[in-house]
């Protein structure tokens, strides 16, 4: 009987710790220090943007996730919104030319859950995932590009929403 104790001692400690037990300060540690402005919900098949790094420089090109507030930030002349689905495999291949290219100084692209984001849509009459629309800093759309089947880099996208 004793080694029956002893295993299951050690199975419940290999499970507290499989599952990310520990104190609180430990999960503070692990907390991102700034919130995400991520409006998609979290899903392991596709990384949220990048948020501005702490201190970035004002018009440094960036990619993030959509808000009204990135929209209107004075720091950026060209704004482009990203019509993305985690499922769409179109879609990941933007995000990830978009990650690895460099979205050029005074341009962001923000990122919009297709799924969720249906008024924005409707605005914009976006009809399909992998969409641009570039916009101004109201919010207004000045181009609409599908980049459905498309070169899948960020010159093509900034080339195309001119």
């Amino acid at each position: 009987m004793h080694m029956n104790s002893r295993i299951v001692a050690v199975l419940a400690l290999v499970c507290l710790a499989a599952a990310g037990c520990g104190s609180p300060e430990d999960d503070a540690a692990d907390a991102p220090a700034t919130p995400s402005a991520s409006s998609t919900p979290a899903s392991s098949e596709s990384a949220p943007a990048e948020t501005p790094a702490e201190g970035a420089a004002c018009g440094e090109g960036r990619y993030a996730d959509y808000s009204p507030e990135a929209v209107a930030d004075e720091c950026y002349a060209d704004t482009i919104l990203f019509f993305h689905a985690p499922w769409c495999v179109e879609c990941r291949g933007f995000e990830e030319a978009i990650k690895a290219g460099e979205v050029p100084e005074g341009a962001q692209i923000l990122k919009v859950d297709y799924d969720s984001a249906t008024d924005l849509r409707k605005k914009h009459e976006v009809t399909i995932q992998s969409t641009f629309v570039r916009v101004d800093p109201d919010g207004e759309r000045v181009k609409l590009w599908s980049g459905y089947g498309q070169d899948k880099s960020v010159d093509a996208i900034l080339e195309n929403t001119k």
